[in-house]
């Protein structure tokens, strides 16, 4: 009896060790750490919000200390809970994950979570050091008695801590955790042990250790060829036919967002609808694949699908057929069938509306039973048109990389139509193309251009060709520099007071930041103006790019030379030369005509602001002259409209692109959404322009009315734009500062407020619009 039950109290203690375990772990407690999908992105947002709260902290901003007047101090009547639950959330959080791991020993993540407290208890120390206590914070009476310290290094920790163990522990503790946490950050803030920023910031750095600490040490699945947020697996069934088994983890969603996010700003296809549940994406995987199949396309055959296994990861098996990929396909294996068959596996995906998404070596199987298409994840049903002929645009790269640009283009003479053709030529450029054709074509830049004329050629259709991009100059650079020595010229000229400079110095740095964020924010509404302006959809980050890289482009040769990189943007996003022209002109041409009602709006409410100034200062002289060159541009214009000689040369260079703009403005305007892009981006863009204005005016101390600033900046914008001066450079300051000073705002005032707003609109734009331009040549976006 003694032995019996000598042995019994080891099995007891095992069985109670392993509830435990179950009831605080998650089912893979004790594995191996794995690397997920969104760990960069977590980190890198930890890096831009600790980074952004440190100059926010520093400006005591008036939301913060609102906030803290809300929130702080609590009722006396619970001021004792406040201090509890901020101790609970953050010291016994940290306890109950050292008791986790105590009583799971071997647990494979308490080393890591010790090791993520320890480095963010390093860092906090070190961002002390760096930044002194307060981070730099000046002392205010709103803020007596309250902890100004940064980091908060409790709550750093303990975030740390957490997010590192959560992925271990059992959904209910997990669940547990997170709330105890959330409530100690805003007990923190209540109780007055922490300021929201230094708070809200602290969280983000103890965020960034553990995403940190996770992609450095954490495992990586080993396989032939990894696709994010998705493992394959291959084996035998028990014939010996290949078994594919594709398994969504914990990370598919992760994965999916970020590559949907990705596409939405990168290309101009975003791909099918976003889904976020894995047995979902399963499930569309498996559906398009039958949908294939019933189009008559050699598709991999789905075994089963469905959820398995104590974490529910979902599954996908399927059988495919024996052969080599594309990438891995010999000569003999490629002969002029095989490219023919290939062809007509897409064509015939393309007659049931199937777009697979992905096309490309690694997804075209040469099977002894005919030519298989795998990997539908990024399949969608009822595909538009564009992503049809990108598609066939895809296959006709991956052939080519494979057989070369003759016999493809001899396989694309006997299969497809000169429509087809047409169709897939115009997407068949790097930009246009799936992500993994272009991996594949890296260092191949030749080829697509060559594979291009070679399809042309052998359907017998033009090929349709891209305007050679006239390329920033240096006269054009040299033009720009002396434009920018012409503007600081003329403002020296107009400061005779010689106090401008003092007043930039004594500015409100608060309203400067303010209108810095301002300035930049008419850039990415300048996108959706693009977006608004050209039939189809084009990428919002590309459009973005493109206007941030104008603000180089504007400064060194005009608003002649911002059509010019307007129109071959839109070339080679796939338009032939009429529509990219007509696409640049309506976004242009939007641009003057919103400014000519905003300021036809804004002058009856501001004419009572404006007054004649006595005698002749040095900015009504250049006022005059700006007046006169306008005059000039005007005489310039009748004479057009009224000599027929020069009417009939104008109209036979102009109205062909009339005709076209004509004809792509009425396609917008039966699209709310685009005329909504084109109407409201520009109308915002100007207003975040003006509103940039008057905070410079309050930084110095003065101010005008909105509708005095919309007025101003408006017809200053005009008349820059109408005089043929590299980003209106001496000229729009000239006409600010003339507007400023008959509204009422001193000499001084008005030569500080506008150095400041041009030089966060005009000037230190083009350092970034630079290197935008930079790299969206190198990748042939221009």
């Amino acid at each position: 009896m003694a032995v019996v039950a000598s042995e019994g109290v080891p099995r007891a203690r095992h069985q109670l060790a392993q509830r435990l375990r179950a009831s605080v772990l998650g089912p893979h407690g004790g594995g191996t750490t794995r690397r997920r999908a969104s760990d960069v992105f977590r980190l890198g947002l930890a890096i831009v919000v600790v980074a952004v709260s440190i100059p926010v902290m520093r400006a005591n901003s008036d939301a913060e200390l609102r906030i803290v007047h809300v929130m702080h101090p609590p009722p006396n009547a619970i001021s004792w809970l406040v201090t509890l639950v901020f101790w609970l959330g953050s010291a016994g959080v940290i306890g109950l994950l050292v008791i986790v791991g105590l009583l799971v020993p071997r647990l494979t993540a308490v080393r890591w979570t010790a090791l993520a407290a320890v480095l963010t208890l390093v860092v906090c120390v070190l961002l002390g050091q760096l930044l002194g206590p307060s981070a730099g914070r000046p002392p205010a009476d709103e803020l007596a008695g309250l902890d100004t310290g940064y980091p908060v290094t409790q709550l750093a920790v303990t975030i740390a801590m957490a997010a590192t163990a959560l992925p271990y522990l059992s959904r209910p503790l997990h669940r547990a955790v997170s709330f105890l946490i959330t409530l100690a950050v805003l007990a923190s803030i209540s109780g007055g042990q922490a300021l929201p920023v230094n708070a809200v910031s602290s969280v983000a750095l103890g965020w960034g250790v553990a995403a940190a600490l996770h992609v450095a040490v954490a495992d990586i699945a080993q396989a032939p060829r990894q696709i994010w947020g998705v493992e394959r697996f291959t084996g035998r069934d028990p014939a010996g036919g290949a078994v594919e088994l594709s398994v969504y983890g914990r990370d598919a969603s992760d994965a999916r967002v970020l590559a949907k996010v990705w596409r939405f700003v990168i290309y101009r296809d975003s791909g099918p609808t976003l889904i976020l549940d894995r047995l979902q994406q399963v499930e569309h995987e498996a559906y398009l694949t039958l949908m294939a199949a019933r189009a008559g396309v050699l598709v991999p055959g789905v075994l089963a699908a469905g959820l398995f296994g104590p974490s529910g990861d979902a599954a996908l098996v399927t059988s495919v057929p024996d052969g080599p990929a594309l990438a891995e396909a010999t000569e003999t294996d490629l002969a002029d069938g095989t490219l023919d068959e290939i062809l007509r596996a897409v064509l015939r995906l393309r007659a049931a509306g199937i777009a697979h998404g992905a096309l490309g070596a690694d997804t075209i199987i040469i099977s002894g039973q005919g030519v298989c298409i795998r990997d539908f994840r990024r399949a969608s049903a009822a595909a538009p048109a564009s992503r049809l002929d990108t598609d066939l645009a895809a296959a006709l790269a991956a052939v080519g990389v494979r057989a070369g640009p003759e016999r493809t283009a001899a396989a694309a003479a006997r299969v497809l139509d000169a429509d087809t053709a047409r169709g897939a030529l115009v997407h068949l450029q790097r930009s246009a193309l799936d992500p993994d054709t272009v991996g594949v074509l890296q260092g191949r830049k030749g080829l697509l251009s060559q594979l291009r004329e070679e399809i042309a050629g052998a359907a017998g259709i033009e090929l349709p060709e891209l305007a050679e991009e006239k390329r920033v100059s240096w006269a054009n650079l040299v033009f720009g520099i002396g434009s920018l020595i012409g503007i600081w010229a003329i403002i020296a000229l107009l400061s005779g007071a010689g106090s401008s400079l003092e007043a930039i110095k004594g500015a409100s740095w608060g309203w400067v930041a303010l209108a810095f964020v301002l300035a930049q924010l008419p850039m990415p509404l300048g996108g959706l103006v693009l977006m608004g302006s050209a039939t189809g959809d084009l990428p919002f980050g590309r459009c973005v790019a493109l206007e941030t890289s104008n603000a180089f482009t504007a400064l060194v040769g005009g608003d002649v030379a911002v059509f010019a990189i307007r129109v071959r943007f839109f070339q080679r996003q796939g338009y032939d030369a009429a529509d990219a022209i007509s696409a640049g002109a309506i976004a242009t041409t939007a641009w003057w005509v919103i400014k000519g009602l905003l300021f036809l709006i804004a002058l009856p409410f501001a004419a009572g602001d404006f007054k004649a100034a006595s005698g002749e200062s040095g900015d009504q002289k250049i006022a005059w002259i700006i007046l006169l060159i306008v005059l000039v541009a005007g005489v310039v214009a009748a004479l057009v409209a009224l000599v027929p000689r020069l009417r009939r040369l104008a109209s036979s260079r102009v109205r062909p692109y009339l005709v076209s703009i004509w004809g792509n403005v009425k396609t917008i305007a039966a699209e709310p959404r685009k005329m909504t892009y084109v109407l409201v981006g520009t109308t915002a863009a100007l207003l975040l322009s003006s509103l940039a204005l008057g905070a410079t005016l309050h930084a110095v101390g003065a101010h005008a009315s909105l509708a005095v600033l919309l007025t101003v900046n408006t017809l200053a914008g005009l008349i820059g734009g109408a005089i043929p001066v590299p980003g209106g450079a001496g000229v729009v300051e000239a006409g600010l500062i003339a507007g400023l000073v008959s509204a009422g705002v001193p000499q001084d005032e008005a030569v500080a407020a506008v150095l400041i707003q041009r030089f966060f609109t005009t000037y230190l734009p083009p350092v970034w619009g630079w290197l935008t331009l930079a790299w969206m040549r190198r990748r042939e976006y221009v």
